[in-house]
């Protein structure tokens, strides 16, 4: 058995059900096709909320405001790197920075965005405001009550592998998706049949050797959720994509929880100011582009 994110064979057992590559640090689950049928049950109509609560204490209704600003941010991201990939309408020159990201947005005709496990479609709903033609794709069919009306018929009900387009977009997203999905090369090789020249992919993923696997590993990998196939290292991620032709052009580290490290309420501003200072979170956020 192979690492999934560089291919090394330096895999050894760190968890039940967990793989650790000593190559690249990413985690993974033995027997991945296998482990998969057993667990996707788990996906039912009650999913979305009770996950998201378990992860993060709350429930999603009380964070709409902080994930919406969390999506304007990846918007602006998106943006800015589609300015550098595509060819400036004034001066016609590729990669061009001299001319204002708002000017050359507008100059288009809309970029067309497909969100793969749309999820709450927060995302959607703010790229659609930003001038962006939206799509978006979930296997589960429970989300279509908690889409925004301006987005709910932009969304299509289905399987990933099973969905089908004519379409070509300017940017994917996956947020927080890529880890529940089997056969990720398989996944990298479909957006980027649907990716045109110069687009944006843009991932974001719990990060297998972040702050608290690195800390506390054994705590770290005793509360990963029973549906995440893997668990890339940031370098296990970049290592995917370049083997699957992309060029990473930035890379954000998230995910800063210094209550997970420490019970202490008098350390965690300690924590969490030194998290911050490294620069190392327990997520990231990957944007890549198809580029020549």
């Amino acid at each position: 058995m192979k690492c999934v994110a560089c291919n090394s064979q330096a895999l050894e057992e760190v968890w039940t059900n967990l793989l650790r590559c000593k190559n690249c640090g990413t985690l993974q689950r033995p027997n991945l096709m296998e482990y998969y049928e057993n667990i996707k049950g788990i996906y039912s109509e009650n999913y979305f909320f009770e996950r998201y609560k378990k992860r993060y204490g709350r429930d999603l209704s009380n964070d709409l405001d902080d994930l919406r600003k969390v999506a304007v941010r990846r918007i602006e991201i998106i943006e800015n790197l589609y300015l550098r990939e595509s060819t400036c309408y004034k001066c016609k020159n590729l990669t061009c920075s001299g001319c204002h990201v708002a000017d050359f947005i507008k100059s288009q005709v809309k970029k067309k965005l497909l969100d793969v496990g749309c999820g709450s479609g927060i995302f959607l709903d703010t790229a659609k405001s930003r001038g962006f033609k939206v799509r978006g794709v979930d296997f589960n069919k429970y989300v279509l009550h908690l889409l925004p009306d301006s987005v709910r018929n932009d969304v299509v009900i289905s399987n990933f592998f099973e969905y089908t387009t004519n379409e070509m977009f300017d940017v994917v997203t996956m947020f927080f998706v890529i880890e529940h999905l089997p056969n990720v090369e398989e996944v990298l090789k479909k957006v980027w049949g649907m990716l045109k020249h110069g687009g944006i992919l843009a991932i974001s993923t719990p990060n297998g050797r972040g702050f608290t696997a690195s800390l506390r590993p054994k705590k770290y990998y005793s509360i990963i959720p029973e549906d995440h196939l893997y668990e890339f290292s940031l370098d296990g991620m970049i290592k995917l994509l370049e083997r699957n032709g992309y060029k990473v052009r930035r890379v954000v580290n998230t995910g800063f929880h210094p209550e997970r490290v420490t019970d202490s309420k008098l350390f965690v501003p300690f924590i969490g100011f030194y998290q911050h200072l490294i620069g190392l979170g327990d997520t990231f956020e990957v944007y890549a582009a198809k580029s020549l």
